[in-house]
């Protein structure tokens, strides 16, 4: 078994959202946890995140503001300070569930064979209703596990290199994970995060990348990969033919 009480690094990437930010930072510097690093990359913020950041001092080990060529790349930054044995990827605008997470987390010790602790999450919309908190099931055997909502060792990426970081790929994480042998994984039954679901990876062009990526995997079969990106698309399908109609009634 491992030694209790491990070092956990948790990352943050961020870039013109001052206003979420500190929803996260808030989280995490309130943890009944007391061995955290947290690290925040910034990508160049000209919002007022900077400022921000700043005015949290020590609470915050370390932090960078600098361009970046995207998601990936400022999360690879981030992994590369990291000294904890366990990270946490935790964006802009998500936050751990509660103020015990991951006191919880690491409440009994953890066979070293297990890479991955997973768990259930939270989502809402920060946009538009904030206090509306809709509950996620993580589902492994069906690819349902969220970055946010678990931790892994951080020896993974020396084992197998860093976030992938090609133009328009937006489930580096996933790829990332489902490389893994399910055997190394551990569900914790808890929530363990609120994520905000107004972000980039929401869209359902992340979740059809993802289906896609399962497929190839052989984990799912032709006909589901479909029915699920049209599953996804139907609701904009349905807009658009009822905005031709209302477009042609009006004539």
């Amino acid at each position: 078994m491992a030694q209790p009480n491990p070092k956990l690094s948790i990352i943050t990437i961020v870039l013109n959202n001052h206003s979420f930010l500190k929803h996260t930072i808030e989280s995490v510097i309130k943890q009944s946890y007391s061995n955290i690093e947290y690290i925040v990359i910034d990508g160049g913020s000209t919002d007022g995140s900077v400022e921000l950041i700043q005015s949290y001092g020590s609470k915050i080990e370390t932090w960078i503001s600098e361009k970046d060529s995207g998601i990936y790349n400022a999360i690879n930054k981030g992994v590369s300070l990291a000294t904890g044995e366990w990270l946490c990827i935790l964006n802009a605008g998500d936050r751990l569930a509660n103020e015990n997470t991951i006191t919880q987390l690491f409440r009994e010790p953890i066979s070293n064979e297990i890479q991955v602790l997973y768990g259930d999450w939270f989502l809402c919309n920060l946009k538009e209703n904030p206090n509306v908190l809709v509950k996620g099931h993580a589902n492994l055997a069906k690819g349902y596990i969220l970055h946010q909502s678990l931790v892994y060792r951080t020896s993974l990426h020396k084992l197998r290199g860093p976030y992938l970081e090609t133009k328009k790929l937006i489930i580096s994480d996933y790829i990332f994970l489902r490389s893994i042998d399910e055997k190394y994984f551990q569900f914790v039954n808890m929530p363990i995060s609120i994520n905000d679901n107004s972000g980039v990876s929401s869209q359902s062009w992340s979740l059809e990348q993802k289906v896609a990526y399962d497929f190839i995997l052989g984990n799912v079969t032709f006909q589901y990969m479909v029915k699920r990106i049209l599953f996804e698309r139907m609701p904009g399908l349905i807009k658009r033919i009822l905005q031709l109609l209302l477009k042609f009634r009006s004539r």
